[in-house]
């Protein structure tokens, strides 16, 4: 691996490399389809990484073809969450060069609706820290984001499950993201600590940027709609007081015994009861996301097929913008 200096050299030297677009001397593609969204949470233990995985494969009941991956580069364990026993390689694999992206994906079986509608879920583990890609030389770097932009012509979402609290690591897939889910729940501690990821995010993810939608507010565990709506205008107006802005509220996921069930034995609650008012709830927010992403309407009791509609930079912009905020002096 090369060796800097120092960190100021390693990150001049990174933010040249990503600031040098190789696409622009290859033929004009069409615009990209592929959105990417991120999942955050001010805290643990709020079902930041239950949501992500049921909201994944509630977009496949839409017809949508996802691919979940697990961004907490230091804590990674959406595989067990999700109840992957067996997954041989991960990320880090892809940063060696030792696999292909093909093979360490790892597909699972969806319902017979996303099936009719071809709509799909894939995971890539994760187990890498930030070092690792920081050691990389240029080459290697390159051919890691060569790696990932496959998901351009494979995926219609890419949905990043990263850290809690307010690290770099975590804040950098927002501003890399066309989309943010900021997760909590109505415990006083997570409101706190979903308001203090706002404020350290900064004006760049207020409003809808990169074709997305910016930052959206998902409460989980409310004991009804109106305690979540209570919640999000909580925060909502600490922001516009104390920030100037305020983010959109996308929805609600309701306390279901369900969830704790299905964490215990290692299963997606989506997957196993869709249908429960948790389940219902997971859908209607991947019915929102389709809206705001795409600007379709769909029927959330009755998922169904709907066209993909473009966004902008693809799976290698992501990977650009990740980069630059990763090892870069200041937040973007």
């Amino acid at each position: 691996m090369r060796q800097y200096g120092n960190r100021s050299d390693q990150a001049g030297e990174l933010r040249k490399m990503v600031m040098q677009d190789r696409q622009d001397k290859t033929p004009a593609k069409k615009q990209r389809r592929l959105h990417t969204i991120s999942v955050l949470s001010g805290k643990g233990g709020v079902g930041k990484s239950n949501i992500s995985a049921g909201i994944s494969f509630a977009l496949a009941d839409f017809g949508k073809r996802v691919v979940l991956i697990d961004a907490d580069l230091g804590m990674a364990n959406l595989d067990i969450l999700c109840g992957v026993t067996n997954a041989r390689w991960n990320i880090s694999n892809l940063i060696d060069g030792s696999r292909s992206l093909s093979e360490v994906l790892v597909h699972f079986r969806v319902s017979q609706r996303a099936e009719r509608e071809n709509g799909g879920v894939a995971l890539l583990p994760g187990g890498v820290g930030l070092k690792e890609i920081a050691d990389m030389e240029e080459n290697e770097l390159e051919r890691f984001f060569a790696s990932l932009s496959g998901l351009d012509e494979t995926a219609d979402y890419v949905i990043m499950d990263a850290g809690a609290g307010i690290h770099k690591g975590a804040l950098s897939f927002a501003y890399a993201s066309e989309s943010t889910l900021l997760i909590t729940t109505p415990e006083p501690t997570s409101i706190r600590d979903a308001y203090g990821v706002i404020k350290s995010l900064g004006a760049s993810v207020w409003e809808g940027r990169l074709g997305g939608t910016g930052l959206m507010l998902i409460v989980n565990m409310a004991g009804s709609s109106r305690e979540a709506s209570d919640v999000a205008e909580r925060i909502r107006l600490a922001s516009m007081q104390f920030l100037g802005n305020t983010p959109m509220y996308l929805g609600y996921v309701l306390r279901d015994d369900i969830v704790e069930r299905s964490v215990r034995n290692c299963k997606i609650f989506y997957r196993t009861d869709p249908d429960s008012s948790a389940g219902i709830c997971v859908r209607n927010l991947a019915g929102e996301i389709i809206r705001l992403c795409e600007g379709v309407e769909v029927k959330h009791d009755n998922a169904k097929k709907v066209p993909v509609a473009a966004a902008s930079g693809g799976m290698r912009g992501f990977l650009r913008r990740l980069t630059r905020s990763l090892f870069s002096e200041e937040k973007n």
